[in-house]
C-alpha cells in the first residue's frame, strides 16, 4: 500500500471493486424507483457518498428495474453504512423502510463484484434477458463519473471488460434471436394499434430508450414526430432523423394534448411528466401511452381513460416471462463468456497492479544517470570532446530506455505467466 510518510510510493495497487445493487429480483419496480435522482442531484449525492464512506471511486447507476452503486473500497460496506448510502439518493424515506432495504439488497465486493457487472453488463441480471440498453446506460454512467472525476483505474477497467463481454454476449450467442429488449417489445405493441405513417407521434425525453424507439419510427417511415426534452441538443438529433420532426420544451408539454395519437415517455424525472389533468385533456384521438421510466412518468390515471391503450415497464415484464424456456437456453451459453470475461479481467487488474507497482522505474534509472553524470563521472568527462561527449550521451538514451522497457515486459511476462498458472 502507499507509504504516506514518503514523497514517493514505494507501492501502489488497484482497489477493490464493490457494488450495492437494489434490483428486481428482491425488490418490487416502486421501491426500486425511489432511489432514482434527477440529473442535477446526482454529482452532489455522489459526492457525499465518498465522503461518509472514503471510496476513492464511485458510480451510479439507475435503470428502469435497477439502481447500483458501484465503488472502490477496501474494508466491509455493512448494512449500517448502506443504509447510509440509500439515505443520501432518497432522503425523504423512513427510516425502517431504508433499513429493510439495505439489509436485503445484493452487497459484492472484488472478484464477486466483477462476476455481478459482466452479468449486468450482458443482461443476464436484467428484468428484460438479452436488452442491450443496459449497456449504454452502464457506459453512460461509468462516463458521467469519470468527466466528474469520480471514477479512476479500477471502474475503468471493470468497465472495459464489461464492455468486451457484453458484446460477446450479444453477437456470438442466441440471447437476442428473440425481441427481449424494452424497446423492441413497446414497438411491438406500438405496431398491433396500426397507427398510419401521418399519424403525430410524441416522444417525451431524449435518453437512450426513446432514442431507441425513434429509430424504429424512422425506419419504418413514421414521419410527424414532436419530441419534448429539456436539452435542445441531445433532442436535435432525434429530430433530425424525420422530415417532419419538431423539437418543443418540456414546459409546452401541456399544449396541443388533442393533437397526438400516441405518446412514448421515458425521462429521468421521479416526477408525473403526464399528470392527471394532461390526461383528462386528451381527446378520442389519443389512442395509446407508452411509459418506459421507471419510476413511472405518466399518472395512473391514464389507465382508467377510456379509449386509450396504456403500456409500461409491468406490461414489459409479463412479456418476457412467456419465453423463459428459450431465454435459459441461450443463458447457457453465456457462462463461458461470463468466465473467460472474469479470467481476462483479473489479467488486466494483475497487469495494471504490476505497472503502478513499477512506475517509479523510469524515475529512479533517470536518477541513476543524473548521478553518474553529475558527481560519480563529472572529471571524467571534463577530458572527453564535444563528439565523444554526443556518443556518450546517445548511447545512455539508449540504455536507459532499455533498462525502462526491458525489465518491465519481463516482469510483465513473468507476473501473467503466473497469474494464467494460478
Amino acid at each position: 500500500m502507499t507509504n504516506q510518510n514518503c514523497s514517493k510510493p514505494t507501492f501502489a495497487f488497484v482497489r477493490k471493486v464493490q457494488v450495492i445493487s437494489v434490483n428486481h429480483h428482491q425488490f418490487p419496480l416502486e421501491a426500486i424507483g425511489k432511489f432514482h435522482v434527477n440529473d442535477d442531484q446526482k454529482l452532489s449525492a455522489l459526492a457525499d457518498m465518498k465522503k461518509i464512506t472514503g471510496c476513492d471511486e464511485a458510480m451510479y447507476v439507475a435503470t428502469c428495474n435497477r439502481v447500483e452503486w458501484i465503488f472502490t473500497l477496501d474494508h466491509f460496506v455493512c448494512p449500517g453504512l448502506t443504509q447510509q448510502i440509500l439515505q443520501i439518493f432518497s432522503s425523504n424515506l423512513e427510516s425502517d423502510f431504508l433499513k429493510n432495504i439495505a439489509n436485503q439488497c445484493v452487497r459484492v465486493a472484488g472478484e464477486e463484484a466483477a462476476e455481478h457487472l459482466l452479468r449486468t453488463a450482458g443482461s443476464l441480471n436484467s428484468a428484460v434477458i438479452g436488452e442491450t440498453e443496459i449497456l449504454g446506460q452502464m457506459r453512460a454512467a461509468y462516463e458521467y463519473s469519470a468527466k466528474a472525476g469520480l471514477a479512476g483505474e479500477a471502474l475503468r477497467i471493470a468497465m472495459k471488460q464489461c464492455i468486451k463481454s457484453a458484446k460477446q454476449i450479444f453477437t456470438e450467442t442466441d440471447l437476442r434471436r428473440k425481441p427481449v429488449s424494452i424497446v423492441s417489445i413497446a414497438w411491438n405493441a406500438f405496431l398491433e394499434k396500426g397507427f398510419s405513417k401521418d399519424a403525430s407521434i410524441v416522444l417525451v425525453g431524449a435518453g437512450q430508450i426513446i432514442s431507441n424507439f425513434a429509430k424504429f419510427l424512422a425506419e419504418n417511415g413514421y414521419r410527424n414526430i414532436t419530441v419534448f426534452n429539456r436539452s435542445k441538443e441531445s433532442a436535435q438529433k432525434i429530430v433530425d432523423l424525420f422530415d417532419n420532426g419538431k423539437l418543443m420544451s418540456l414546459s409546452d408539454l401541456n399544449h396541443g394534448l388533442d393533437q397526438h395519437a400516441a405518446w412514448v415517455v421515458c425521462t429521468g424525472a421521479t416526477e408525473y411528466m403526464i399528470t392527471e389533468e394532461m390526461i383528462a385533456h386528451m381527446t378520442k384521438k389519443t389512442k395509446m401511452v407508452i411509459d418506459l421510466a421507471m419510476p413511472g412518468n405518466v399518472h395512473p390515471a391514464v389507465q382508467s381513460k377510456e379509449g386509450i391503450a396504456f403500456f409500461d415497464m409491468n406490461n414489459i415484464q409479463q412479456i418476457t416471462n412467456e419465453n423463459l424456456a428459450f431465454r435459459q437456453m441461450a443463458l447457457d451459453q453465456c457462462e463461458p463468456i461470463i468466465l473467460q470475461g472474469m479470467m481476462e479481467y483479473k489479467g488486466l487488474v494483475q497487469e495494471r497492479k504490476i505497472e503502478l507497482a513499477m512506475q517509479n522505474i523510469p524515475i529512479t534509472i533517470k536518477e541513476i544517470r543524473e548521478t553518474a553524470l553529475g558527481s560519480v563521472f563529472q572529471k571524467d568527462l571534463l577530458d572527453l570532446d564535444e563528439n565523444a561527449k554526443e556518443v556518450l550521451e546517445k548511447i545512455l538514451d539508449y540504455m536507459e530506455k532499455k533498462y525502462i522497457s526491458v525489465p518491465m515486459k519481463m516482469a510483465k511476462a513473468v507476473m501473467m505467466e503466473q497469474h494464467q498458472k494460478n
